[in-house]
């Protein structure tokens, strides 16, 4: 009921009668913020001064929190049980895209976390079945990039494959652009420029600037992936889950 509330409230085109109607359903959202005209189905949301959602966005989460001068920008989806946190400055341009499935698809919880100033700027795919964040100052730039915490691998005969998740945490001032991927379970550290176009399926250590390395053949199967990895149990899930 909650849910079904706000998102008609969440309609209302004044701004001041919305907020009203929002905080006596239990949102703790400040009157100095703004919410434009959208889909807004969440049970939790906590809206802090001059923080801004702007019109036309699909925002069906769990929970979404925006600190002072946090925002979203128009036309994004952000849909599936998963938190949205956004810390001082930080923001979620347009046109941007980041789901998660239900159980039993999903485990557990995910959060999308960007720190102070951090950005995400236009038309990029964030998959959340695990979690993400993007440390203060950094920048997910330009268009086209995507974000993976689960991928498959499979056996080489027949119908046998395993899910792989990871979280992916991105450091402090870090630059990504356009069009890069991200593999599950990646780390990157403090103070690193990705160039355009890299494929990111490793941990990035070192502060400095990384662009994308060519295509090489890996030796591997699906036995030697499995013993690498931690076997996900007692979900009652779909598929056969590992995480790395």
């Amino acid at each position: 009921m909650k849910k079904l509330l706000t998102l008609l409230f969440g309609l209302i085109p004044i701004n001041i009668i919305k907020i009203f109607l929002l905080r006596t359903l239990g949102h703790a959202i400040s009157y100095n913020s703004y919410i434009g005209f959208g889909i807004l189905a969440t049970k939790n949301i906590e809206l802090k001064k001059h923080s801004k959602i702007k019109h036309f966005n699909f925002i069906k989460v769990e929970s979404l929190i925006l600190e002072e001068s946090g925002f979203i920008g128009s036309f994004n989806i952000l849909n599936g049980p998963l938190t949205i946190f956004l810390e001082k400055h930080a923001g979620i341009s347009k046109q941007n895209k980041i789901r998660r499935s239900k159980a039993p698809i999903s485990y557990g919880k995910a959060e999308l976390h960007l720190g102070e100033n951090a950005i995400i700027v236009s038309n990029h795919f964030l998959d959340l079945t695990k979690s993400i964040s993007l440390g203060n100052n950094s920048i997910l730039a330009g268009i086209g990039s995507q974000l993976w915490t689960h991928g498959y691998y499979h056996a080489d005969f027949g119908k046998e494959r395993i899910r792989i998740d990871g979280e992916i945490h991105i450091g402090n001032n870090v630059y990504i652009g356009s069009g890069c991927i991200f593999n599950p379970g990646v780390n990157v550290a403090n103070a690193i420029h990705i160039g355009a176009g890299s494929v990111i399926s490793k941990n990035l250590e070192l502060s400095g600037m990384y662009v994308g390395q060519g295509l090489r053949y890996i030796e591997n199967d699906l036995g030697t992936i499995q013993s690498k990895l931690k076997k996900v149990e007692g979900f009652n899930l779909v598929e056969q889950v590992y995480t790395k």
